[in-house]
């Protein structure tokens, strides 16, 4: 007897496309997007919280809307949690659907272009434990985006996606690149503030 092959999920690159519809109303909330990603998870939520930081300068607000629930997600796979979950609190704000639209629109190719080059790699590193050690990994990279620090949001935030994109395809390699950039992003983030502190003292010492 012949068994059909188990339907293939949606990429993600398709739900961001679905999100920026413009019927959809104004503005896109947090809870819009929970409701979006059915099976897809911790993964594919935190990509799509990613992707307005890449922009090398910030959108006034963005940073902890999307950091906070990010630290929330990872506080959640280190606690073995299988399920998204965001308080209320959390899901009913909103950001400008036009604004998020434009960012994603600069991305998607990118992300079209990883999508074709993914697949199970290195499996210990997206097992049950490996989430945990995850989560517990970008718990303190997800606080660094949430800072209102000028121009330090896209080393955070690719990090953070990297990480997202491994745990959503299995691969392992992805992983790997996540805790590398998440070392650099802490590094990045620290000059860029050390620096705007010492612009700081010497405007106010002339």
């Amino acid at each position: 007897m012949k068994t059909e092959a188990p339907e293939a999920a949606e990429p993600l690159s398709d739900l961001f496309v679905r999100l920026l519809d413009p019927a959809r109303g104004r503005t896109i909330a947090l809870r819009e997007m929970l409701d979006g990603l059915g099976e897809r998870g911790f993964g594919a939520l935190i990509v799509l919280l990613c992707v307005p930081n890449f922009l090398p300068f910030s959108i006034p607000g963005f940073s902890a809307l999307t950091g906070l629930p990010i630290a929330v997600m990872c506080g959640l796979l280190l606690a073995g949690v299988r399920k998204p979950w965001l308080p209320a609190s959390l899901l009913d704000r909103g950001v400008d659907r036009a604004t998020y639209a434009g960012v994603v629109r600069r991305f998607l190719p990118h992300l079209r272009k990883v999508e074709s080059r993914v697949g199970p790699h290195y499996p210990a590193l997206t097992s049950p434990l490996g989430e945990r050690f995850i989560g517990l990994f970008g718990i303190p990279v997800a606080l660094l985006l949430a800072a209102p620090i000028p121009f330090g949001n896209p080393p955070p935030a690719i990090a953070l996606a990297l990480l997202a994109i491994g745990i959503l395809e299995r691969d392992g390699r992805f992983v790997i690149a996540g805790y590398v950039a998440g070392v650099l992003a802490f590094g990045l983030v620290a000059a860029i503030a050390l620096g705007l502190l010492g612009a700081g003292f010497a405007v106010l010492g002339s």
